[in-house]
């Protein structure tokens, strides 16, 4: 037995795909069936059930990547006592982030992260929180920053920490004919209003219409997945877009855009960092959670 076979096995086990796995730990497809394959020969034992709809554990399995996570934890813990602080990390860690934080806090997360760790790549993809629970749920992220929302708390395979909370405001143009000279407005008129929301994909519901929408129907003029393009829609026209404070103090800094405070309501919103539950943690991805919340906790 062999530890990088324990590896594959968990790599399957999180992806439930021989080949989303093999591409996670960078080999290829058949090389790690091979491995996989040699490992229940060594053990007499199937460990793997493959079907149409992916690779998933046997019952024996279920009993062996219990034991295998705790044996990759062990020797991330035997590393990190070896080599404390000084200890060289290398990898890959997967991330998918809502675009209020990617604009805001991920480049300080980032640009911290590998002056810490040099040689581990962050990839980064930028979505709409609901789309980002989809990708986490089926192995393509590792992490995800979101806005939490309905669909998250229907979610029954994920971790989350709650990284800091905030409300919903409105941006529009300087030269929004409705609300000229207005810094505040009630939440019943700017439902009225054509409103922008960011979506990614063709999916019309998202986290900050799974909010608006308790509060009654909302007026949807445009569904954009482009920042600049919500930008150039907003300083344009008469629409607006609800989006945390935090994101609407960086669109603030360009001279086309104004914040509109709700006057009757306050909108809260939690921003949220989600992994499955069936997602081992490596000691590199450890040392990213320990940089999100750092930085994260500025936001507080």
């Amino acid at each position: 037995m062999r530890f990088e076979q324990l590896t594959y096995l968990v790599a399957v086990h999180e992806s439930k795909s021989i080949t989303l796995a093999a591409e996670r730990t960078h080999i290829s497809q058949p090389a790690l069936s091979s491995a996989i394959s040699k490992l229940e020969d060594e053990l007499g034992v199937v460990l793997l059930k493959r079907t149409n709809s992916g690779a998933h554990l046997t019952e024996i399995g279920e009993l062996i990547i219990i034991k295998a996570k705790e044996i990759l934890n062990v020797v991330d813990e035997i590393n990190s006592i070896a080599h404390g602080d000084s200890i060289e990390l290398n990898g890959n860690i997967s991330i998918a982030v809502e675009p209020s934080i990617n604009i805001t806090v991920m480049p300080d997360i980032l640009t911290t992260f590998k002056h810490n760790h040099p040689k581990v790549n962050a990839l980064l993809k930028v979505g709409e929180s609901n789309n980002i629970l989809r990708d986490v749920e089926s192995g393509k992220a590792d992490f995800g920053i979101i806005l939490k929302t309905d669909e998250f708390s229907k979610s029954k395979d994920l971790n989350h920490k709650e990284l800091f909370s905030d409300e919903l405001v409105i941006i529009t143009g300087n030269n929004c004919k409705i609300l000229m000279g207005s810094t505040k407005i009630t939440l019943e008129k700017a439902l009225s209003m054509p409103i922008l929301l960011y979506n990614t994909e063709y999916i019309t519901n998202c986290g900050v219409s799974s909010v608006l929408q308790k509060y009654g129907d909302i007026n949807v003029y445009y569904r954009v997945d482009n920042l600049e393009m919500m930008e150039k829609l907003l300083s344009q026209g008469n629409t607006i877009a609800f989006v945390p404070r935090f994101m609407a103090n960086e669109y603030v800094k360009s001279s086309q855009i104004k914040i509109i405070t709700l006057s009757d309501a306050r909108l809260e919103v939690s921003v949220i960092l989600i992994w499955l539950n069936r997602h081992h943690l490596s000691l590199v991805e450890k040392e990213f959670i320990k940089v999100i919340k750092t930085v994260c906790s500025k936001q507080m």
